[in-house]
């Protein structure tokens, strides 16, 4: 038995499709391949569906989490966001940035700022080390504090937020930059709604843009990907299991008692016990073609 695109034309914002494919097939339907594009874009056809169609891809805006251990944001007892944060005003703020009132803000990991580092070996000032006259990216950064330190730096309670203030003061870590520096945080980005990996995203042109904001869902325009907002309704495409019907005609010499229910229920089993004995899937269903008349069977006429 196959997995592959059912299209489903109804209506629905992105968490209802979710729901909907999860509760009556497997999942939103996943993209992995060049193949299962085509398989998306021959589905929509064969249904006449042009515009944009839910898939299973979404922006995971609450999966922020502190690098040094992966350990979940949401397990920590603290969360300083500054007013506003964390955003995704420009699709591309999923690294997390320190203010020098102790405030957090999301922001775009490529720009090159100040950062602090945790020293593990460290016991003075909670193992802060703040570096205000090197500047990288949120992943350089990162790279820096694993090799001369242990990781970036994270606030895993409340009492972190006073030490680390107060030891960047101390060395002047004040810099003419917005915000003042990295820290361990960070979230994931664009996830498939069944945990598949990702490995191949075919974006549609300019896309992902975030464009009218909060557009943190995955649609399919044609066969190419769009981000949209997930309250937007728009028909879907489930993954599900693929039925093939093949039809076999049945030729037997018999007298009426065919005819008879019993008799045809009989012959069923019989048919079923011995595919099975012939290696026939477990999942594969054996029955009659009822005819337009409401019969099974119907009585051959001779040629002249």
């Amino acid at each position: 038995m196959q997995i592959g695109p059912l299209l489903i034309k109804q209506q629905a914002s992105w968490q209802v499709a979710q729901n909907y494919c999860r509760e009556n097939h497997l999942d939103l339907f996943t993209i992995t391949n060049p193949r299962a594009q085509m398989k998306l874009k021959e589905e929509m056809i064969n249904h006449n569906v042009i515009g944009l169609v839910w898939t299973g891809l979404h922006n995971d805006m609450d999966s922020w989490y502190w690098s040094y251990e992966h350990l979940p944001l949401k397990n920590t007892s603290v969360m300083n966001w500054g007013a506003g944060q964390p955003n995704n005003a420009y699709a591309e703020d999923v690294c997390g940035a320190v203010y020098m009132d102790g405030t957090w803000v999301s922001f775009n990991c490529l720009y090159s700022i100040p950062f602090i580092c945790y020293d593990a070996n460290i016991t003075a000032n909670k193992g802060f080390v703040g570096y205000a006259n090197i500047l990288l990216t949120w992943d350089d950064a990162r790279t820096f504090c694993q090799y001369h330190h242990t990781d970036l730096a994270r606030i895993t309670n409340a009492t972190d937020i006073s030490p680390l203030m107060q030891y960047l003061s101390s060395i002047h870590f004040y810099t003419r930059f917005y915000p003042s520096g990295w820290f361990g945080l960070t979230r994931d980005t664009w996830k498939w709604s069944d945990g598949t990996k990702l490995s191949y995203l075919p974006w549609l042109n300019g896309q992902p843009d975030n464009y009218y904001q909060w557009e943190y869902c995955g649609a399919a325009d044609n066969e190419l990907l769009t981000d949209e907002q997930c309250l937007n309704e728009h028909y879907f495409v489930c993954s599900a299991y693929l039925f093939r019907t093949q039809i076999v005609k049945l030729q037997v010499n018999s007298d009426s008692s065919v005819l008879d229910p019993a008799v045809q229920s009989a012959i069923l089993d019989l048919i079923n016990q011995k595919l099975q004995e012939n290696g026939m899937g477990v999942n594969t269903t054996v029955k009659w073609k009822v005819q337009p008349d409401g019969n099974i069977f119907y009585k051959k006429v001779k040629d002249n």
